[in-house]
């Protein structure tokens, strides 16, 4: 009968430890998760940050038709991935879509520019031209077009 109740004894202290030890556990790993999630998000828009930069640096700024030439090739490999739309309006046209033209949220396949540095032709963008950059986002704030417009 001793034994029984020394083992019972036994048994029950270490369901207790065992308890004891969950509990510190669930306690300890808890706020460590919750900490993860939030170092996830924050990389998770640092990147995106990062990824959109390129075009932020064109957002409400003032730069050379030059400049604009330069856009255009530089988002060539994204335009033609269907990511991102150039609209360039001069002087001497309404308004040109290259790679994408954006409606609304849906961006769709538009011209390769092919005659911007052609004077003779309407897609002539001037270098010695000004034209005002703006982004334009999509219902999701993600970039889809950056707009460069003469002055």
């Amino acid at each position: 009968m001793k034994e029984s109740t020394s083992t019972a004894l036994l048994l029950g202290a270490a369901l207790l430890l065992t308890l004891a030890l969950i509990g510190l556990s669930v306690n300890v790993f808890s706020p460590a998760t919750e900490a993860a999630k939030t170092a996830t998000t924050d990389f998770s828009q640092a990147t995106t940050e990062l990824k959109d930069q390129k075009y932020l640096n064109f957002d409400n700024t003032t730069i050379s038709g030059s400049q604009v030439v330069n856009a255009i090739r530089k988002f060539e490999t994204e335009g033609k991935a269907n990511n991102i739309g150039i609209y360039v309006k001069t002087g001497k046209n309404s308004g040109n879509w290259y790679y994408n033209q954006l409606s609304g949220d849906t961006l769709t396949v538009a011209s390769t520019p092919s005659n911007v540095n052609n004077s003779t032709n309407a897609e002539y963008i001037n270098p010695s031209g000004m034209f005002k950059a703006t982004i334009k986002r999509d219902s999701n704030s993600v970039i889809r077009a950056v707009e460069f417009v003469q002055n």
